[in-house]
């Protein structure tokens, strides 16, 4: 395991750990994590921060519906959005504008809502 560096970051609780690790690592393009066990997944996002990927249990679990989304600011945001509808994952082709930014919506395998946007 490598050091990582204390700082924001975004967690997300997911039921099938090894089916998240690969799309966030393959089809979000965040590369290998800096953490990687059978219970906690950390990539460094390109802006610096932390995504992790936690397993849980818990039945109680709304993921479309969760009060945490992921907002993953990439110079990658059109080679990934390519590569997510290549695989079946849509991108919402409406945009959500935001003061000087436009956000992009996709969900991961398990329904956790996220954004794109440009780095």
């Amino acid at each position: 395991m490598t050091n990582v560096r204390p700082g924001s970051g975004v967690l997300i609780r997911v039921a099938n750990l090894d089916m998240q690790r690969i799309f966030y690592r393959e089809l979000l393009m965040l590369g290998d994590p800096v953490v990687d066990s059978a219970f906690w997944v950390e990539f460094a996002a390109p802006d610096g921060t932390r995504i992790i990927l936690e397993k849980s249990e818990a039945a109680y679990l709304e993921h479309e519906v969760s009060a945490t989304t992921l907002v993953l600011a990439t110079p990658l945001q059109e080679k990934i959005r390519k590569e997510l509808e290549l695989h079946n994952y849509p991108i919402t082709p409406g945009e959500k504008a935001h003061p000087g930014e436009v956000f992009y919506r996709g969900q991961d395998p398990e329904g956790n809502v996220f954004y794109l946007c440009t780095l």
